[in-house]
This record gives structure tokens, C-alpha cells and sequence, in this order.
């Protein structure tokens, strides 16, 4: 069989992307009968090449902007598709849509934050996703999955697909790798970091997405009653992460007392989750919710927000706090 899809990176390799990587890997693992085909920018060939060996990634130069895409799978992506091609996976109906194809298309959604959250994302990727991806995605999709109930029950809310078309696929309990528990310690000792003294966040650095600013509110007062707690995050850039940086850097104790650490590696981000006192998911708004599963992969308590599929992940396994309220959370 021959499944082919889209993969592209723009400095934002988070949990959906690493889930994109796991999924094409346990399935080929599952049956090697099956051929990835993987159009995908420079960026996602250079991952591929590396962990997806088995993938046949067939660079595509419009590939490598965001909007560039668009054109490329509207317009010219169709020569591409061949006979032999079995089936067409979209990985994320907001962020891709297929082309005039005439093969079975399967499209999955992650969230659909933006209509939840005004101004999640900038007015070209508001436009981009809600105008141009999304409802593509609708008309020329034979099926459709979603990462959790909740995701389902907004694309019958939002894009009026009837629930009965949508199968909810939950997503595995982590995309990263495990290591030895043992030689956790000895990582975060680098960074002055002492177990079960400090809060971890992981994830991009949505501002208002991630409800970063009710987060750092918080532990402003948790702060002023446990001078030596610290709080650690980590992940890559995301909408707002000049706005983070600047909201931390007005904080006095900020340069002891919160550290943002950018992307950190597999064994690093195990070592954090592994001695932190909590792992601490402040979001407005969450499709599915990676770190609440990694969390209990390493036994560490888990506080998060009531918002989207939070709970439904969670369920009783967690502390939950009112979405948007920092005393809520403080307390």
C-alpha cells in the first residue's frame, strides 16, 4: 500500500509534529508492506532523512513558505499524485488541505483554537487557516479523524461535519523516547536545579494560547510565600514569545527565578519532567494535550486548566484550575 502526505517544519517542531513522526514510524514498524511518500520542505527532508529513513521524502521547493504551500497544493500538486498513490493522509486540516485529487483523502484535526481564542494567531495565519485550509479541507476529505471528543464536537460546532463522519483517534502516550531514570538528576544539575524545587512547563511559547501570562502572574504570587521555588519552561518560539520575554524580564527575580531553556533535547526534557515538584499546563486552549500524558509517564503531579480537552485527557489524574484565573491556579 502507498499512503502519501505533507510534512513541513518552520522552526516549530512540537508535539503534533513529533506525533506526525511516531505515526508514520509505528505504522511502517506495524506493516513494511506500506510506502511513505512525504512531500515536505527542506526542513522536514533534513528530520526525515535522519529518523524516517524508511519515508521516501520528495522535496518540494514551494514547500519552504508557509503560503508558497498553498499555491503549490492547489495549483500544481496534482501531476505529483500518481496512479499508484493509495490513499492521501492531511495531517492537519488546518495547516494543509488536499489538492484536486481523485484518490481517498483522509484529513485529521488537532484543534480549532482559533475559534475559540480571539486573536490566537496573527490576522495572514488566521486568514490562511480559516479561509483557505479549512474549508478545503472540508469539501475534498472523504474522512476524518480528531485527536480527542472534544476536537470532534468542534468540528461539528464550527465546520459542521456531521459527528457520525469523524472517528476519534486518541494520540500516544508520548512521542519522545525514554531513558534511564537514574541519570536524570545529574542533567539538571547544569541549569542549578534541584529536585522537586521548581515547576516545569513544556510546550511553544504561545503567549495567550498557552495562558503564559496567567502562569507568570501566578507564580508570582507563589513566589512571594516560597522564595526558593523556581520555574523552568521549555519548547520552541511560538505567537507572542517576544511579549513572554519581555513580561519575564520585568520581573526582579526573574533572572534566578524563571528560566526559559528553548528546545532541549530528549534526554533533557525527560530530566526535567522527571524532578520537577509539578508539571504545571496553564493553556486557554488545548485540541489535545501532550504534557499531561508525559507527566504521568514519569509519575509527577500534574496541574492544569479546565480549557478544551484538558479534562477529557486528564480526567481525575490531575489538579485542575479555572482556565484564565491565576489565583485559581496560585491557590
Amino acid at each position: 500500500m502507498n499512503i502519501a502526505t505533507i510534512y513541513t517544519l518552520y522552526n516549530r517542531r512540537a508535539g503534533a509534529e513529533l506525533c506526525f513522526e511516531k505515526v508514520i514510524e509505528s505504522i511502517y514498524e506495524y506493516d513494511k508492506s506500506v510506502t511513505w511518500i512525504v512531500f515536505c520542505n527542506q526542513q522536514a527532508k533534513d528530520v526525515l532523512n535522519e529518523n524516517s529513513p524508511f519515508a521516501k521524502a520528495i522535496y518540494i521547493p514551494y514547500l519552504d513558505n508557509q503560503y508558497k504551500k498553498a499555491f503549490w497544493l492547489e495549483y500544481l500538486s496534482q501531476k505529483y499524485i500518481t496512479p499508484d498513490i493509495d490513499c492521501f493522509w492531511i495531517p492537519s486540516g488546518c495547516n494543509h488541505f488536499p489538492g484536486h485529487w481523485n484518490i481517498p483523502i483522509l484529513t485529521t484535526f488537532h484543534d480549532l483554537g482559533e475559534y475559540h481564542i480571539k486573536n490566537k494567531y496573527g490576522i495572514v495565519r488566521t486568514v490562511f487557516r480559516k479561509k483557505i485550509c479549512i474549508p478545503r479541507s472540508i469539501k475534498r476529505s472523504n474522512t476524518f479523524t480528531a485527536v480527542s471528543a472534544f476536537t470532534a464536537k468542534d468540528m461539528e460546532r464550527f465546520l459542521s461535519i456531521p459527528i457520525q463522519q469523524i472517528k476519534v483517534i486518541y494520540n500516544g502516550s508520548s512521542p519522545h523516547s525514554p531513558i534511564i531514570l537514574d541519570e536524570t538528576y545529574s542533567i539538571i544539575k547544569k541549569w542549578g536545579l534541584q529536585q522537586q524545587q521548581y515547576l516545569f512547563t513544556p510546550g511553544r511559547t504561545d503567549y495567550i494560547g498557552k495562558g503564559l501570562d496567567v502562569l507568570l502572574e501566578a507564580f508570582r504570587k507563589i513566589q512571594s510565600c516560597y522564595p526558593n521555588i523556581k520555574l523552568v519552561l521549555v519548547g520552541p518560539e511560538g505567537e507572542g514569545h517576544s511579549l513572554f520575554l519581555k513580561k519575564i524580564a520585568e520581573d526582579n527575580y526573574a533572572d534566578s527565578h524563571i528560566l526559559y531553556l528553548g528546545r532541549v533535547n530528549d534526554k533533557e526534557l525527560v530530566s526535567l519532567y522527571s524532578n520537577c515538584l509539578a508539571t504545571v499546563i496553564s493553556s486557554r486552549f488545548e485540541g489535545f494535550g501532550f504534557p499531561i500524558l508525559e507527566a504521568m509517564t514519569y509519575k509527577v503531579p500534574i496541574i492544569c486548566s479546565d480549557a478544551g480537552s484538558l479534562q477529557e485527557i486528564a480526567e481525575d489524574a490531575a489538579i485542575t484550575f479555572e482556565s484564565g484565573n491565576s489565583n485559581d491556579l496560585s491557590n
